[in-house]
C-alpha cells in the first residue's frame, strides 16, 4: 500500500547529551523490569502498582502503560535515535509529502518517518508503522520523541477499534487512518497518548506544514 512519496531527507542533528540522557532512561527501564521483558502484539490496561504508574505522564483515560511494555517499546527503537539507522530499517521521511505537523493552541509534534512495509492491520508495540522526530530552529532533528502506531482504515476489519498498551487508537481527523501517538522518549505534560505535546517545539520557519485542508503538505511559516 503507497501511501506516501518522494521521501525528504532531513539531516540528523542529535546531540550527545541528548543520546546519553535516552540511554539512560532505557537502561533505568529495563533495570526495572528485570530481564523478561518480551515484546507484545497487544497489550492491555492494568491497575497501577505505583505512585510513579498512577502519573498523568503513563495514562490518559485511565490506560496505564506498564514499565515493562514502555522497556521493550523503547528498546525496540533506541537505535532509531539516529536516522540513518532507522532508514537502513525502512523508515523514510513523509516531510514532502505530509509536512511537518503542530497546532500551535496545543503543541508540537514533528515530522513523521514512516515504515510502509509494516502498513496492515498488525500492531506490535515493537514495530511502529511511524517515527516522530523533533526539528530545531534550523529544521535539523533534534531527536526521536515518539511512536505513531498506526492501523489504515480499510486494513482494519474488526467493529472496535485497534488497541496497545491498553489505549484504544482513535481516527485520524483527515487521513484513513487509525493512530496512537506515544511520547515515549519526550516528557509530554498533557500525557504519554496525546497527539501533541506542549513541550515540543512547533514546526520552524522554511519547511511544509501539514495543512488538513489538503491532507498533505502544504506552505511553509512566512
Amino acid at each position: 500500500m503507497k501511501l506516501f512519496k518522494d521521501a525528504h531527507r532531513v539531516e540528523m542533528g542529535l546531540g550527545p547529551r541528548r543520546w546519553v540522557a535516552a540511554t539512560a532512561v532505557l537502561t533505568a527501564l529495563l533495570a526495572a523490569c528485570g530481564s523478561d521483558v518480551k515484546p507484545a502484539s497487544d497489550a492491555t490496561a492494568s491497575s497501577p502498582t505505583t505512585a510513579a504508574m498512577a502519573d498523568d505522564h503513563h495514562k490518559m483515560g485511565g490506560a496505564v502503560m506498564t514499565p515493562t511494555d514502555q522497556a521493550a517499546a523503547m528498546r525496540a527503537t533506541a537505535g532509531f535515535q539516529d536516522v540513518e539507522t532507522a532508514e537502513a530499517a525502512g523508515y523514510a521521511s513523509t516531510l514532502d509529502a505530509l509536512g511537518c505537523f503542530e497546532n500551535p493552541e496545543k503543541g508540537g509534534m514533528g515530522v513523521h518517518y514512516l515504515n510502509e512495509s509494516l502498513m496492515d492491520a498488525t500492531v506490535d508495540i515493537t514495530k511502529p508503522e511511524a517515527l516522530v522526530y523533533e526539528l530545531d530552529a534550523d529544521g535539523k532533528i533534534v531527536g526521536l520523541v515518539a511512536h505513531e502506531y498506526i492501523v489504515p482504515v480499510d486494513a482494519w476489519t474488526s467493529p472496535k477499534a485497534p488497541s496497545l498498551f491498553g489505549m484504544s487508537y482513535h481516527k485520524h481527523p483527515v487521513l484513513p487512518l487509525w493512530v496512537l501517538h506515544t511520547w515515549l522518549w519526550k516528557d509530554n505534560p498533557t500525557g504519554m497518548f496525546q497527539d501533541w505535546n506542549p513541550a515540543t517545539r512547533l514546526c520552524p520557519d522554511g519547511v511544509p506544514i501539514f495543512d488538513a485542508a489538503k491532507g498533505g503538505a502544504g506552505a511553509p511559516h512566512e
